[in-house]
């Protein structure tokens, strides 16, 4: 069944209003008839089964079958704090990959090596919008302004579990190891550095802040890689 996104201000008493992007998506891509049933995501953790009742000239209205919350969401909310990259292209792979695997939000960040570039915060959040409804997921991750690296250690303090990989630490843990000592944490805040790595100043601040060093294995992955590999391990054990 196909997957469309409808926003929660489009739903009421059971009708859902599907407009712009998406009611062309449906009429003129995959060419939906009224009397099909179709499924509704509205990013806020609610999946509809809906039928289509009625196709007008810029809108479908459908009738709510049956709802769902928080269908497959992961336990733990993961909230990833990447740097920029020099190739935006990569940056756009992350995202879309974070979302399929459950991350709740994604903070474009900057760092002393990172590369300065104009992040397109409107495209991200259209990367990210296709991958939940590639998926069948029914959040989607909100991708959070552009953020220095000091004020995502500022705000660190709201996550149960912090962590930073960092693969030249002689302190560092497999975040396997870690995770399995922190069963309990709910929230983890993931920051993961550029190609250039942390300097050894911000990861002296991040540990100052609460966050533990992680080990992703004995080679050195870019940065997307890193990112996608620690929110894996986090998701995937909770």
């Amino acid at each position: 069944m196909d997957y469309f996104y409808v926003s929660p201000k489009q739903i009421r008493d059971r009708i859902a209003i599907v407009r712009d992007d998406e009611f062309k998506h449906l009429t003129r891509v995959v060419r939906k008839k009224e009397g099909e049933q179709i499924i509704l995501l509205d990013g806020e953790d609610n999946s509809y089964e809906a039928v289509i009742r009625a196709i007008a000239k810029d809108h479908a209205e459908c009738e709510i079958l049956r709802s769902r919350h928080r269908l497959n969401e992961p336990a733990v909310e993961v909230t990833l704090a990447v740097s920029i990259l020099r190739n935006p292209a990569r940056f756009d792979v992350m995202v879309e990959k974070a979302t399929e695997l459950g991350v709740r939000a994604i903070i474009p960040m900057v760092t002393e090596r990172s590369i300065p570039k104009n992040e397109k915060h409107a495209r991200l959040e259209k990367i990210a919008l296709a991958a939940m409804k590639q998926c069948g997921r029914a959040y989607l991750p909100r991708i959070l302004p552009l953020s220095a690296f000091g004020d995502v250690l500022t705000r660190a303090g709201q996550f149960s579990l912090r962590l930073i990989p960092h693969e030249q630490s002689s302190a560092a843990s497999s975040i396997e190891k870690v995770r399995g000592d922190h069963p309990g944490a709910s929230s983890v805040l993931i920051a993961v550095g550029p190609e250039g790595g942390f300097t050894e100043a911000e990861i002296a601040a991040a540990i100052d802040k609460g966050f533990l060093a992680v080990s992703l294995g004995p080679r050195r992955l870019r940065t997307e890689t890193a990112a996608i590999a620690a929110a894996g391990w986090i998701i995937g054990s909770s």
